[in-house]
């Protein structure tokens, strides 16, 4: 089964994972058709979560917002992650993890690697960080 976890409305699945885990797709774009090769993740009885600035975002007065507020300033996250997808022990950990990474910024790798949380974290030049056992993409030739 192929599920997708994107960031603007909730999708979940239930029950006993398949053999090989639940086969999640990541991307930045949760509005996107899935894509037989496009880079996935396989998870048991985990949750996983992505944060992102890419999704719900609007330009006012020359100056791009988002919706993931640092609570030090009241004003939207200016770090160098735009997007963070963090597996924990279950859906609310993660988005606890992944927002608090985006937030966090520059700090985001020290801590999550403390927590010791697997985590995709894709920065404002589309660069991607994997952190603690997150897999890297298949190789499509397999």
């Amino acid at each position: 089964m192929w599920l997708r976890v994107p960031r603007i409305s909730l999708r979940t699945a239930a029950g006993e994972p398949p053999d090989h885990g639940w086969h999640i797709q990541v991307a930045e774009d949760s509005n996107a058709p899935l894509a037989p090769d496009a880079e996935t993740v396989a998870i048991g009885s985990s949750g996983l979560a992505t944060s992102s600035t890419t999704m719900r975002s609007w330009r006012r007065g020359g100056i791009t917002l988002h919706h993931i507020i640092d609570p030090r300033t009241g004003l939207p996250g200016t770090g160098p992650w735009r997007t963070v997808s963090v597996c924990a022990g279950d859906c609310v950990d993660a988005n606890i993890a992944a927002t608090g990474a985006v937030v966090k910024g520059e700090g985001a790798a020290p801590w999550l690697e403390r927590l010791g949380l697997p985590a995709r974290l894709v920065d404002q030049r589309g660069e991607i960080t994997r952190l603690c056992g997150w897999p890297a993409p298949a190789d499509p030739a397999r």
